[in-house]
């Protein structure tokens, strides 16, 4: 496993946008709406955290991570999804 810290994201994500990476912290918050999810993730390499976001449709255990709680570490992998226009610059796609 190649891990790809969030503070690589930070100071510059273009070359990570669209592929799959893998990223580890621990879960500052988690939010469950039902059919999809979010997780603000953060590994304590810089203060920013990273959006997860989870769908019920992609993930087989979406209903075991959903329940988890405020600083439970994660092993995530999925696609970084880069936002320039959004409030955060990039998500990460489970």
């Amino acid at each position: 496993m190649i891990r790809t810290k969030i503070a690589a994201l930070y100071a510059d994500a273009a070359p990570y946008g669209g592929k799959e990476i893998t990223v580890c912290g621990w879960a500052r918050t988690t939010r469950d709406m039902k059919n999809f999810g979010f997780i603000e993730l953060n590994d304590g390499s810089t203060v920013g955290s990273l959006q997860v976001v989870m769908e019920r449709d992609k993930l087989d255990n979406y209903d075991e991570v959903a329940r988890q709680n405020v600083g439970t570490a994660f092993i995530v992998k999925g696609v970084l999804v880069c936002t320039p226009e959004a409030r955060q610059p990039f998500e990460l796609k489970a």
